[in-house]
């Protein structure tokens, strides 16, 4: 399904522009397969992604996008070992749904720890 496409990985700004530096990675790399079934979710969930690592982890953060067979696999890592944590955001927060919103939108979605700090990645279905 997506046989010639590399995995790719690119440097995001440890600011909020992560988020639209990571959609537009994600746009440049993203193969025609994926493109046509997954983009809007993979963008939204890339954005999620790479907006927690800048506002909970720390610096180095950096994305990575692979083509897989029949998903798509997104990570971003950031420097913190913390991980992730779900939290009930009341009706009046503007922010606290990530981590619900990425469980939601993904087929799976997991944390690895890494000797730098910790790398969040989701699959989508191609």
């Amino acid at each position: 399904m997506c046989d010639v496409t590399p995995r790719a990985e690119v440097a995001l700004p440890a600011d909020l522009s992560a988020a639209r530096r990571a959609r537009g990675f994600l746009r440049e790399q993203l193969c025609r397969v994926h493109q046509e079934g997954a983009l809007e979710q993979a963008l939204l969930l890339l954005s999620e992604l790479a907006v927690n690592a800048v506002r909970h982890g720390a610096p180095p953060v950096r994305a990575v996008v692979d083509c897989r067979v029949r998903v798509l696999h997104l990570s971003v890592s950031d420097g913190s070992r913390e991980r992730p944590q779900h939290r009930r955001a009341s009706l009046r927060e503007e922010s606290g749904r990530g981590v619900d919103l990425v469980d939601a939108l993904s087929e799976s979605w997991g944390v690895r720890l890494v000797p730098s700090g910790k790398s969040v990645w989701c699959e989508v279905a191609g």
